[in-house]
């Protein structure tokens, strides 16, 4: 990053988990930053004032995956009630996770939770270890070190027989059950206005931060059946997209 301001650059993109966007700020407070926050609250880390007024020089796309996390648990819940939970995070999901140990907490619902450390990560020994504490159902948290493991992550699931929840649906199409997220794809699309605005001589202390308005929620027929397990009508009516 500091040989990145060294070069004179007009702008910084960054993107994913807080660290990036820490070591941008840290390196400049002066060249405009175009961030997407994935795994973080921007306005509770001190990025930005407001999401309506940054003040500062960064702005950018706010993923809200905090409460993206508690609507999967959600989700999940309803999908398969009275169900004992796992949720698979990192360091860089750790705050997705404490979001939904809050709402597992309010739903007096049994959530335990496998933190990976080292990456990259042995999945086969992740799951190794959950399957000694017997969890009926699994949550992924999202985490940049697991989604290059999306389609292994999916079949040791399908192995445990475990119905899954995750953010993106690329982890559905690659044989999870389910995803409740943003639209990735658009999201990046999006920044790239931000980037053509503060090119232009726009100030990023005035663009507001944006916050994705379209969530998309894929079920996995396919893999239902593999895992022995039946998806509610209603919730299927709520999904997006059915992968048969």
């Amino acid at each position: 990053m500091a040989d990145l301001v060294r070069s004179k650059i007009d702008l910084l993109v960054t993107g994913g988990p807080e660290n990036v966007l820490r070591t941008a700020v840290n390196a400049t407070r002066t060249i405009p930053i175009a961030m997407m926050a994935v795994n973080f609250d921007p306005v509770a880390r001190g990025y930005v004032a407001s999401l309506a007024r940054p003040g500062g020089n960064v702005t950018g796309i706010f993923f809200r995956q905090l409460e993206l996390a508690q609507k999967q648990l959600e989700l999940l819940t309803q999908a398969f009630p009275e169900r004992k939970t796992a949720a698979l995070y990192d360091a860089l999901s750790a705050d997705q996770f404490a979001a939904s140990a809050q709402t597992a907490a309010q739903m007096n619902l049994e959530l335990h939770g496998l933190k990976l450390e080292n990456p990259p990560y042995d999945f086969n020994a992740a799951f190794h270890v959950l399957a000694q504490d017997s969890p009926q159902m699994l949550l992924v948290q999202s985490s940049p070190y697991f989604t290059s493991s999306q389609r292994p992550i999916a079949s040791l699931a399908i192995e445990q027989h475990l119905p899954t929840m995750f953010i993106f649906k690329t982890y559905v199409e690659a044989g999870g059950l389910m995803s409740y997220g943003a639209d990735f794809v658009a999201m990046h699309r999006r920044i790239a206005d931000y980037v053509e605005k503060i090119l232009e001589g726009a100030k990023p202390a005035d663009i507001p931060v944006e916050q994705p308005t379209k969530f998309e929620f894929t079920v996995n027929l396919k893999t239902a059946k593999a895992i022995g397990v039946e998806i509610p009508l209603s919730i299927q009516l709520r999904a997006d997209q059915v992968i048969e």
